[in-house]
Parts: C-alpha cells; sequence; structure tokens
C-alpha cells in the first residue's frame, strides 16, 4: 500500500520547503506533529504546478481555478495571487489550506466549499488531485459536468497506478479530449474538457438496512462503510455500553450507525455525531431525520476530532477510528481522537473504541485512561472500554 514520501524528522516537525516551477514555500501537514514523517505534499502536486505552468505559457486562463481534493494546500500555493475555489470532502484540509496561507503570509481570495455546495459556473480551469474512493471521484466529475461551462479544462495528477481501467472509463464519461501523459516521478497527469452532463444527485446514493436494528442508512459518495457495514462496527454494535449516558458522542460518524444504534438503546440520551468529512455528516443527518424522531437532543457537525468540544462536557464516547489518510497509512487520527476524547469526558465517563488487533493502540490509551480493558474481540478486531 502506499505511503506518502518521507521528510527528515527533527527534534520538532519545522515546515517543509516546497519547490516548484511555480514557486517556493513552506508546507507543513496539519495539524502539525513533532517529527512527522509524512510530507505535505507528492510528485502528483509538483507534476500539476508544472502542467499549471505549460497551460499559462500555452495561452490558457487561470484567472479563477477550481481546485478539487487539495489536502494541505500545495495546489493553492500555485495560485494563491488570485481568486480561487477549493473543494474538499475534508474540513481538517480546509484548515490546512488556511494555515499553509498563513505560514507563508499570503492573502488568497479564498472561497472554501463542500462537495454538494453550488459551484461557480465562471471557473476557467480545474486543478485535481485524484481521490482514492471511486465513487468519490464520480461524484465530484458529475457535479463539475453538470455546473461548469462545457470545455473547461481539467489538469488531473495521481500515481500511474491508480489510473485504473474503471477510473479512466469515468473521465470518458463526463469529459472530452481526454489525454493521459507517459509517467514521471511514478505519476500521471490527465489532460481533459468537460463535457456537458445533467445530473441526478440520488442516483449517487447507496442505501441499505442494519437488520437486527431495522435502521435504514443512506450515504453519500465516499462516506466509510458506504456498501456495508464493516465488520469492527458491527463487533462494537454488539458490544455497546449500557444504556443511560447522558451525554454521548459518536466520534469519526460516518453513516452514524454506532450513535444511532445507542439512541435506539438509550432514547432519553443526547447524542452528538462528529466527522471531518461534509459527506459523512450530511449522510448522518438523513440518517438521523429517517430513523429516529424528532430533537433537539441530536445534533450532528463537522470538526477536527473534538477541537470543539468543550472539556469534561461528555459522558460516553463511541469510536471506529482510521488508521488511513487517503492513501497514507497513519495512527495519528486515531491518537488525536482518544486524546480528545478523555479530554472531553466527565470523571467516570468511557471511550469504547474498536481496533484492528494488530493496531498498537493499548499502551497509549492505558497512559490517557486510568483504566482501560479489552470487553470483546474476534479474529481481526478488539474492542477496548476506557475510563477516566
Amino acid at each position: 500500500m502506499e505511503k506518502s514520501r518521507l521528510k527528515k524528522s527533527g527534534a520538532n516537525a519545522a515546515p517543509t520547503r516546497f519547490h516548484t516551477v511555480a514557486g517556493r514555500w513552506q508546507l507543513q501537514r496539519y495539524p502539525m506533529r513533532r517529527s512527522d514523517p509524512l510530507q505535505a505534499w507528492d510528485a502528483a502536486d509538483e507534476l500539476l504546478h508544472e502542467a499549471l505552468v505549460s497551460h499559462e505559457t500555452a495561452g490558457g486562463s487561470a484567472a479563477f481555478p477550481l481546485l478539487v481534493n487539495d489536502a494541505f494546500g500545495a495546489l493553492l500555493m500555485a495560485v494563491a495571487d488570485r481568486q480561487v475555489v477549493s473543494c474538499s470532502d475534508s474540513y481538517v484540509s480546509h484548515l490546512a489550506q488556511r494555515a499553509n496561507l498563513a505560514l507563508n503570509q499570503l492573502h488568497c481570495e479564498l472561497q472554501q466549499v463542500d462537495p454538494l455546495a453550488a459551484l461557480p459556473t465562471d471557473i476557467d480551469v480545474v486543478l485535481m488531485k485524484l481521490p482514492k474512493n471511486q465513487s468519490l471521484l464520480a461524484f465530484q466529475l458529475a457535479r463539475m459536468s453538470a455546473s461548469l461551462t462545457p470545455g473547461t479544462p481539467l489538469l488531473i495528477a495521481a500515481r500511474s497506478k491508480h489510473f485504473t481501467p474503471g477510473v479512466r472509463e469515468l473521465f470518458a464519461q463526463y469529459c472530452d479530449a481526454v489525454d493521459i501523459s507517459l509517467v514521471q516521478k511514478k505519476c500521471r497527469i490527465l489532460r481533459a474538457t468537460i463535457r456537458s452532463r445533467p445530473m441526478t444527485q440520488d442516483s449517487f446514493i447507496q442505501r441499505w438496512q442494519v437488520p437486527e436494528t431495522q435502521l435504514e442508512l443512506s450515504h453519500h459518495a465516499g462516506v466509510f462503510g458506504r456498501n456495508q457495514l464493516d465488520i469492527g462496527a458491527r463487533l462494537l454494535l454488539d458490544n455497546l455500553p449500557a444504556e443511560g449516558a447522558q451525554e454521548v458522542i459518536d466520534l469519526g460518524c460516518g453513516n452514524g450507525v454506532l450513535g444511532l444504534t445507542y439512541a435506539q438503546k438509550s432514547p432519553r440520551s443526547a447524542i452528538t455525531w462528529v466527522d471531518e468529512s461534509y459527506l459523512a455528516v450530511a449522510s448522518c443527518q438523513h440518517n438521523i431525520e429517517a430513523n429516529l424522531a424528532a430533537s433537539t437532543q441530536y445534533q450532528v457537525r463537522v470538526d477536527d476530532c473534538l477541537s470543539q468540544q468543550p472539556d469534561g462536557s461528555a459522558d460516553l464516547v463511541l469510536c471506529n477510528p482510521p488508521f488511513h489518510q487517503e492513501h497514507a497509512i497513519t495512527e495519528h487520527i486515531a491518537r488525536q481522537m482518544f486524546r480528545d476524547a478523555s479530554r472531553v469526558l466527565r470523571k467516570g465517563g468511557e471511550m469504547r473504541v474498536v481496533a484492528n488487533r494488530h493496531l498498537p493502540y493499548y499502551h497509549p490509551l492505558k497512559r490517557l485512561f486510568g483504566r482501560v480493558n479489552q470487553v470483546a474481540s474476534n479474529a481481526k478486531f478488539v474492542v477496548y472500554s476506557c475510563k477516566v
């Protein structure tokens, strides 16, 4: 599995120097971590800078660009001197872009939008990083095809191996003049122009039912668990804490299945669902409305883990943490979730978490929580009860 390029680590995670044909900047991942071995850009970002410069040199317009899936602002650096729209499903990516603008003392007229937001029709070029999830790619192409002016140029970059036949077929469906470059730095550039095509948004929503609870779940493109209930979530659902927790958080909620199931079990609990994915939050909001009675005790929001949650404000946190960030394998998201959970739990509160057996979470959890006990396991996953 692909890993992000490594950078030298030191006592502190100093900003990384990012140098391309378009300029020089400092660029860091978000949130910044001490001795972070993962770099904030890759060769595909560098190739997109080259493609943009070539596009403008040949007389192409890039006065009002659209950036899609710009994880940490690498693409934004090249166009920060103009009006820009950046579309991402990641709230953390939006925070990273702002942080790197500030780091480089750049003042950009930046409009950040989520994948469900309307796109300006006068965009004159699209710079896009290929997302890992193919359903998200199809949705993004459909949105652009339905919104942008026909003939708008697209410049898309990714590792060569990620331009699979299925990916190429999607571009053939939504684009004209599709051309894929030769391999450079193990990456390719795909050049194309937008083809106008109407979009039915509902056709991109996937639905299925949890038989044990009769929950009807709907999922926007790219949402974790879009096709079925994953094994880890099922194990945690079979081992939820007893009813009665007053304030509950479903952290990294995805489709919201953990909090929804607990709401059925404990109808008087106030529950907050949190995710950094805008499409996950939109899916979760729909699922709450479809499965639970309308109530002010239920809230859904985007957040960077629990950064916006006050200390000592929850009695129970349910968590099925990720260990990937796009193609990068990383435990830092889960560890940030654990730290935030320990901070927001009241004395006597609990985090109930499921994790892959091979991940070394027990000792970090033990340092954060007073009591950590294994409550269930199977061949691939383990459920921990962590109490403060």
